[in-house]
């Protein structure tokens, strides 16, 4: 069972309590007692799926936390999978009554639908250009390898050594963009560099070869000018 599903369906039994599950090294809270987190506590907000924020504190925190509930007189109860089953492994309950957790439904309500949305809208933008950079340029490699079979047996070899080098460092390159938030505008140029380079070897193939006219040399300049195009808007985007 899923930790958003686990936890949903301890909402009416628990009602009033953090229900705090443990996931790796980590202790979360989901939705309402995320949201709760965030507004007490100044936690940040992420998300868990497509329906479910959360917050998160590490396992070598779990008492500093645990002890500031308890001084604040807030209710919790701990679960942490066992054998496959989520188990209770801990609980407070508060000697007396607070208002202090309680939250604004149609507040929450505004806050967890614009969150979900923003990363619905940041996941398709990273879909439709970071991904898509490096699903094109891994069409473009291939169109190359189809090219050079048309070239002379000496020159085919020579040229496939250096376009199979540039590639994969435009490849490794790529990943690095797509994993590395602090290094994304320097990388992007480097990216739009070799881009250009590659591009240099189009004219190369023309100028020897002769074969502008070929269907694949102008599949790939097309290719060229839309990996041109993402690459500009990313650095606009980052400057």
């Amino acid at each position: 069972m899923k930790i958003s599903e686990f936890v949903n369906n301890l909402w009416d039994k628990y009602n009033g309590k953090l229900k705090i599950i443990k996931k790796w090294i980590f202790w979360i809270l989901l939705n309402e007692d995320a949201f709760f987190m965030s507004k007490i506590f100044n936690f940040k907000i992420t998300i868990l799926d497509k329906q479910t924020i959360k917050i998160w504190f590490p396992d070598w925190s779990k008492e500093k936390w645990l002890s500031t509930f308890k001084e604040k007189n807030i209710s919790y109860i701990l679960f942490e999978k066992k054998d496959k089953e989520f188990k209770k492994v801990d609980e407070y309950k508060a000697n007396k009554y607070t208002n202090l957790f309680s939250i604004d439904i149609e507040d929450y309500n505004l806050s967890r639908d614009r969150i979900l949305w923003l990363n619905k809208i940041g996941f398709e933008e990273k879909n439709e250009k970071n991904f898509l950079l490096k699903d094109k340029l891994e069409d473009i490699y291939v169109i190359y390898l189809d090219l050079l079979l048309k070239l002379p047996k000496k020159e085919r070899y020579f040229l496939r050594e250096k376009i199979e080098r540039l590639f994969l460092n435009l490849f490794e390159q790529v990943y690095v963009y797509m994993y590395n938030l602090w290094e994304r505008i320097v990388v992007i140029q480097k990216i739009f560099d070799k881009v250009l380079i590659l591009r240099e070897f189009n004219r190369l193939l023309y100028k020897m070869w002769k074969i502008k006219n070929d269907n694949i040399y102008l599949d790939l300049w097309e290719k060229w000018i839309e990996i041109l195009k993402i690459c500009k808007w990313i650095m606009k985007k980052w400057n």
